[in-house]
């Protein structure tokens, strides 16, 4: 009995046979099969939406500073158009970066405390 997977029976763009595993009974893989078009295609939509910039940096941005990001990209533009004072500016972002100090402290403090009750548990 062999142990090597069946390969897609379809071809690639390039005229190059699709080395992709055969996951369905007609031979074809994921991207080749004509019956999954439309679980392709949503896997490309959904793929996008989560890979545009956007997305990458609202994932990184902890949900509490989601809106005083939005407040300060609105704060340097109407500084920068001449609609906002440079001094207000300059006083939000100083502000800015104490909540982000005060709550990254928070943050680093409750996984030192997580770490510490697993170390206790563990004894």
């Amino acid at each position: 009995m062999s142990t090597e997977r069946k390969r897609c029976v379809s071809t690639k763009k390039d005229g190059t046979p699709c080395q992709a595993p055969a996951i369905s009974p007609s031979g074809y893989c994921f991207m080749h099969d004509p019956n999954r078009a439309s679980a392709r295609d949503e896997a490309r939509r959904r793929g996008g939406k989560n890979s545009c910039r956007t997305a990458r940096l609202n994932k990184l941005i902890p949900s509490q500073l989601r809106p005083i990001y939005n407040m300060l990209g609105r704060a340097m533009v109407e500084c920068y158009q001449g609609k906002l004072d440079y001094r207000k500016t300059n006083a939000l972002a100083s502000v800015a970066r104490a909540m982000v100090a005060v709550l990254t402290a928070g943050e680093l403090e409750e996984r030192v405390r997580d770490l510490e009750s697993k170390a206790e548990a563990k004894k």
